[in-house]
């Protein structure tokens, strides 16, 4: 059993546990849950070695250890797959995995066959597709969070902690490492799982820990909790439960189409595309992961150049030449890797939102202070992003406030069409259900949303209808009765229904 007991932690001035407390039993699955900037992260932190507490104590078995490194971390048991990887970019999967545990002979010397063995065998048994010599750069986003897991579930922990690892993992990724779970649990391995997935907790959790504001207001069994009390206890309100009601309910023939794709093919992934969104209309797209969802969002921005194919936006045939056409031209994007693709860190909150701007102004255009200060300031509170001052380092933020930030980047400028890929990854639902909100009212408005997700539940809740990609081309359109759960992961998997063809 694993306690943890009055766990304070401050940084400076802000602090970020406040006497919080969780406990997880032998063999059991504890989600751990709580909006962007909870603590909970914090929490796992402290266990993995990387942060070390004020104050409180941690118990294993009942006996109190103390926890300040890595190393002490291990010693007691506790291995941790990161959201944000721990994996090494330039070393091979299998020095990835044996790294710190490596398997020698009676000599000294490293066992490579054996430790060939051991890693195909944790491969197979995590169904991922690669050779123990590849680069971990060379590989999927996916495939690299696969990895993350197998690399600590390698050291057999007696407790084992996940952040966040389905955040980037596709339906039959997440399918795959439910099954180990399970596994683990049978073996008598506690986990702490951290998602902000809801669905998952309710699917493969036993109890929760719910987080608040950096301490822990409430725990127990999961089957004693509906989705609408998580969500009070995260966030101290009730949800309030709105429709996705869009212009999407008009006569589609006499409505003004703003972007067509046609026949658009990108080496390697995207072999034969068609698709098209109407104004004021929300259009997911769909699939596992590289069947060509984001080369296709970026083909139509103008960061990615098809081989073969047009693109019809406005009723123009286009081809921009970068991104900054593309938004000179009224589209915005959205990108959930906020790290690479849309926060700039060690910028301010100002200078990130404003960023979308200053694309649209001439390269020596002049920018009043007074205007961008008012712009910012606009942004955040019609957005309710929660920052410090607007001087600060966007890198100040949650996840979920940054994620935000970029919302409103791109959303105060009145894009005609916006593009998102997989824009609410890694964020907590309450944010995740403001970013929602934020995107109906565009499209009431008229704008034109077009947004790929990992998500299938969130796919379903917030398109009108959905484009789902097979091997680089659209398996089937859905939409009214045909846009439900069961067909879109048939679809996905490739398996042939009778469901809505694409045209």
């Amino acid at each position: 059993m694993l306690e943890m007991k009055g766990i304070d932690k401050r940084f400076g001035a802000v602090v970020a546990l406040n006497k919080a407390s969780l406990t997880v039993k032998e063999g059991e699955v504890m989600a751990l849950a709580g909006s962007n900037g909870s603590g909970k992260s914090t929490m796992v932190k402290v266990l993995a070695g990387l942060v070390a507490p004020n104050a409180g104590e941690i118990l294993i078995d009942g006996e109190k250890k103390i926890i300040h490194s890595g190393t002490d971390s291990t010693r007691e048991g506790i291995a941790t797959a990161f959201q944000d990887l721990s994996l090494i970019p330039t070393m091979s999967v299998k020095d990835n995995i044996l790294l710190g545990c490596e398997i020698v002979t009676k000599s000294g010397m490293v066992d490579e066959k054996e430790s060939r063995r051991l890693v195909q065998e944790l491969l197979d048994r995590f169904h991922i597709d690669c050779d123990p010599d590849d680069y971990v750069q060379t590989l999927m986003p996916s495939t690299q969070s696969m990895l993350e897991v197998a690399k600590a579930v390698f050291r057999k922990p007696k407790i084992l902690l996940l952040d966040e690892v389905t955040a980037s993992l596709h339906y039959d990724e997440i399918a795959t490492l439910f099954d180990i779970m399970r596994e683990l649990k049978n073996e008598g391995v506690s986990m702490v799982y951290v998602t902000h997935r809801m669905n998952e907790i309710f699917e493969i959790c036993d109890s929760i820990t719910i987080m608040r504001s950096s301490e822990t207001v409430t725990s127990g069994p999961v089957s004693d909790f509906t989705l609408d009390d998580i969500i009070f206890y995260m966030t101290g309100a009730r949800p309030k439960h709105s429709e996705a009601k869009t212009a999407a309910a008009e006569d589609q023939d006499d409505r003004e189409v703003v972007v067509e794709v046609k026949n658009i093919s990108v080496y390697p992934k995207v072999k034969d595309i068609s698709m098209k969104a109407y104004k004021g209309e929300i259009v997911g797209i769909g699939g596992l992961e590289g069947q060509g969802q984001p080369e296709v969002i970026r083909s139509i921005l103008g960061a990615v150049r098809p081989q073969s194919g047009s693109i019809c936006y406005m009723g123009k045939d286009v081809r921009f030449k970068d991104p900054a056409a593309g938004v000179k031209a009224g589209i915005g994007f959205i990108s959930g890797d906020r790290s690479k693709e849309a926060v700039f860190d060690i910028r301010t909150i100002t200078e990130n939102i404003f960023a979308g701007n200053s694309a649209k102004e001439s390269l020596f255009a002049y920018l009043s202070a007074k205007k961008v200060r008012k712009f910012s300031e606009d942004a955040v509170k019609k957005y309710n992003i929660k920052i410090g001052k607007l001087k600060d380092p966007a890198s100040s933020l949650s996840g979920g406030n940054q994620q935000k930030l970029v919302v409103a980047r791109w959303i105060a400028m009145n894009p005609n069409l916006l593009l998102l890929d997989d824009p609410t990854k890694g964020v907590d639902i309450h944010s995740r259900q403001e970013i929602h909100d934020i995107l109906r009212e565009c499209a009431a408005n008229g704008m034109t949303v077009i947004i790929a997700a990992s998500d299938t539940d969130e796919l379903l809740n917030i398109s009108d209808r959905v484009y789902v990609f097979y091997e680089g081309k659209v398996a089937a359109e859905l939409s009214g009765e045909f846009k439900t759960s069961e067909h879109l992961v048939s679809a996905m998997m490739g398996v042939k229904e009778k469901v809505q063809e694409a045209e």
